[in-house]
């Protein structure tokens, strides 16, 4: 099933270029998974990242978190932090729940029909 991931990085003073380095990786580790849809990150403030990541099926999240090339990025971003909130929406299956426990993630319900992911979806659409 799909779902979304939107997560705040409330960085620690004084770490803010190592998280950006170690998010940058991250970003680079997405485009080896096409059901990643979407990884999106932001930076509100100097120490405030917002990402929102799309995972067209479970099977796409755990790939993504168990490639070799994403585990240290991922924990120099942790580690980077003083706090992380992460809140999905969708309907990810128990182990991509059991995967989400370590980022305290909440659930939360879209508008019914509101989350959609269109089936035949072509990133070299035109239309």
């Amino acid at each position: 099933m799909s779902f979304m991931l939107k997560i705040q990085w409330d960085i620690k003073q004084g770490a803010e270029s190592d998280f950006r380095k170690n998010q940058e990786a991250l970003c680079k580790v997405m485009l080896e998974h096409p059901g990643v849809i979407c990884y999106h990150v932001d930076y509100p403030s100097e120490r405030i990242s917002q990402w929102t990541e799309v995972y067209a099926t479970d099977e796409a999240f755990a790939s993504h978190l168990a490639n070799e090339k994403a585990k240290a990025p991922l924990g120099a971003v942790v580690e980077a932090c003083d706090k992380v909130t992460c809140r999905c929406w969708g309907n990810p299956n128990a182990a991509s729940k059991e995967l989400l426990a370590g980022f305290g993630t909440t659930y939360h319900a879209s508008g019914e029909s509101s989350f959609v992911l269109h089936p035949k979806a072509d990133k070299d659409s035109l239309v």
